[in-house]
């Protein structure tokens, strides 16, 4: 029987809620940054080692970049701030949006 799901592909495909190029951003910069912690030797200014200043500046690049491309502009910082700060209540019901759906899909009949 063939699998007859439609495809979103206006989607970006998603991995723990991040694009790959973002997930990839992130892994590459954690990488990066204790990779010249572990290279680098130490520098010291005013008595402190700035090695680990250093490599989390560099850590710290590739989740910026994710944010800053979580909804693929700059000026949807006001989304994103009421994302993660509003509260949101689920309430069990129908279904607000009802359009969603394709409606006309034709579905498989099983026989048992």
């Amino acid at each position: 029987m063939e699998d007859i799901t439609p495809l979103n592909l206006e989607d970006h495909p998603k991995l723990f809620g991040l694009r790959y190029d973002q997930l990839i951003a992130i892994l590459i910069s954690l990488i990066l940054s204790t990779q010249f912690y572990s290279w680098c030797n130490p520098v010291t200014f005013a008595g402190q080692d700035l090695r680990l200043d250093f490599s989390m500046l560099l850590g710290m690049i590739g989740p910026l970049y994710a944010l800053a491309t979580i909804h693929g502009s700059i000026g949807s910082w006001e989304q994103i701030i009421n994302f993660y700060l509003t509260s949101q209540v689920l309430i069990p019901g129908p279904d607000p949006n009802p359009t969603r759906f394709l409606l006309d899909e034709e579905y498989p009949q099983f026989s048992e």
